[in-house]
């Protein structure tokens, strides 16, 4: 299937029940400036780029902002909740203003400038449902999302860290999944 636009993306979605169930589970938490991201989009649209019938992944990047309350045990009770009340995905609740210490970045001031901080280009995007209607983010445009490229975001382009890149795709077997896959360093 060819995608070039949201519209195809909201046809794709929207026909697939277990993204919609997903979604609504997300949105019932009524988070803060919540999305969901990475590979949950991500794999669907390279899925469908590479006519590939496939399981959808069970992993669920949910993030959201909330910088009053940075306690990682909070959003482990995110997770605790999502995993009893919908057991249907493996969630990983995660607030982006305190993720930047992963990495070592300045604090973030909002969950799409903590999404743009994700290593691939293709992987800083997020959907989600309001008043059931979709919306996403593409941080860094659509171009390698819809051309089938793994790049690194500039931060990640650097000798110290284009390793982390490259390490991602291997040991997410990248070229295997996809082996139409392009990579670039830059």
């Amino acid at each position: 299937m060819k995608i070039t636009k949201e519209a195809d993306i909201t046809e794709i979605i929207e026909s697939d029940t277990w993204m919609m169930d997903t979604l609504r589970a997300a949105e019932s938490l009524e988070l803060n400036d919540w999305w969901i991201g990475a590979g949950f989009l991500r794999n669907k649209i390279w899925n469908s780029i590479s006519n590939k019938d496939s399981t959808p992944t069970r992993d669920v990047d949910l993030v959201y902002f909330n910088d009053q309350d940075t306690k990682p045990e909070t959003d482990w009770q995110y997770d605790e909740y999502m995993k009893t009340n919908y057991p249907f995905a493996e969630w990983e609740v995660r607030n982006q203003a305190r993720m930047h210490y992963v990495n070592g970045f300045e604090p973030y001031k909002s969950t799409a400038e903590g999404i743009s901080n994700w290593v691939e280009t293709a992987t800083c995007v997020g959907v989600r449902l309001t008043s059931g209607k979709l919306e996403y983010l593409f941080c860094h445009g659509t171009d390698d999302l819809f051309g089938l490229i793994a790049r690194p975001i500039p931060r990640f382009q650097t000798s110290e860290l284009i390793g982390v890149f490259h390490g991602r795709i291997e040991k997410k077997a990248w070229k295997e999944k996809w082996p139409s896959i392009r990579v670039f360093d830059k």
